[in-house]
């Protein structure tokens, strides 16, 4: 008899079928965008029934299905079932039967290789902030591949605000761009690796949603545990700014902002506040868009689906980018490198579209 990985989730996969309640299909990112009911987390249970039961074999045409997916857990929030790591392992089920996505392949290949999903990177920063990097510090600044490779302002702006910290001069992806797209066992490789090379700080911060939620969140899942304290960017920064180590002007004031919570940061993690708090702090007035914390639309990067369907990640987005334009506010504001790339690709000439981390950098530095 066959096992497979969902195997662990069979009961929550019959529930799901058996409820048939559909309050999955509200704001799922991929139905919103297709229509099809296949898309939804219910239709995905109603597959994988059927694939439990012998009554439907692994395809390409399966693969190709459950690669149209954010993960972004919204249906999560709906419902007590944690969808997205049964699609994780369903996916895993798939490669084994030899139905992989090209281009995840691709990317994984070069993760194997470079240490990073973007091929050869520029290691420049390393250089810029070497008068502020102490390779003696027990904080370690970790700003992951996005941030470090391709939304590097972002990057910088942490390093201007950080009084000193460590930085780890060669790239060394945290593995969640291969967790999330089946292959968990190359996951869990980049994984050991990094553990190894972070165990010796007391702090590790990262700007990125996606590596915070992989280290604190799906690292334990995958039975591994980091010595040290692991905390987002918003979230350190909040402790200096309420502890009187961070001093913040009021360069927003006046100014309407509304927030886009990362799908890993909130409902991944149930951060939604430490941002907020730091907007206010700088003067910003936050309108809160139609979905917002546990009920936030996707920006329509994540699980892979941007490097394989660019023009579904897009229009993702740009339902995204309409709710906040609504809103009024004259700038969006987010916390993740990923959702920041996809949301100016979704509509960033017509609203502009920041990291906090930037708006933090210029608050900080004003006060000096």
């Amino acid at each position: 008899m066959n096992t497979y990985h969902i195997d662990a989730y069979k009961d929550d996969i019959y529930t799901c079928v058996r409820s048939r309640c559909g309050f999955c299909f509200h704001a799922c990112p991929v139905f919103l965008s297709k229509g099809f009911e296949t898309y939804t987390s219910r239709g995905k249970c109603m597959i994988m029934k059927a694939f439990l039961e012998g009554k439907l074999p692994a395809s390409q045409g399966l693969a190709d299905r459950f690669a149209l997916c954010t993960t972004c857990g919204y249906c999560t929030s709906v419902c007590d079932v944690d969808r997205p790591e049964i699609f994780n392992a369903f996916r895993e089920d798939l490669r084994d039967a030899g139905y992989t996505i090209h281009r995840h392949d691709e990317i994984k290949e070069t993760v194997e290789k470079q240490h990073s999903p973007y091929g050869s990177p520029d290691e420049s920063l390393a250089s810029r902030f070497a008068w502020k990097i102490d390779h003696g510090s027990p904080l370690l600044y970790y700003a992951g591949c996005t941030a470090r490779y391709r939304e590097r302002a972002i990057a910088e702006a942490m390093m201007m605000v950080l009084p000193s910290f460590d930085f780890l001069e060669e790239a060394m992806c945290c593995g969640s761009v291969l967790y999330r797209t089946g292959y968990r066992d190359d996951a869990m490789r980049q994984a050991r690796a990094l553990v190894s090379r972070i165990e010796r700080y007391s702090t590790v911060v990262t700007t990125c949603a996606g590596c915070y939620k992989t280290l604190t969140r799906d690292y334990p899942v995958m039975g591994l545990q980091i010595r040290p304290e692991v905390l987002h960017s918003t979230q350190y920064l909040v402790r200096e700014y309420k502890e009187g180590r961070l001093a913040l002007s009021p360069v927003g004031k006046g100014t309407k902002v509304t927030y886009h919570d990362p799908c890993h940061l909130g409902r991944g993690t149930g951060e939604y506040d430490a941002p907020r708090i730091l907007l206010e702090a700088m003067g910003y007035e936050v309108i809160e868009m139609e979905h917002a914390r546990e009920m936030a639309l996707c920006c329509g990067a994540g699980g892979g689906l941007k490097s394989i369907n660019d023009t579904m990640a897009t229009r993702i987005g740009s339902m995204r980018m309409d709710e906040a334009k609504r809103t009024g506010a004259s700038l969006l504001v987010t916390a993740c490198p990923f959702c920041v790339r996809n949301l100016r690709d979704a509509g960033g000439s017509e609203l502009d579209v920041v990291d906090i981390t930037e708006l933090i950098a210029q608050s900080a530095r004003h006060e000096k």
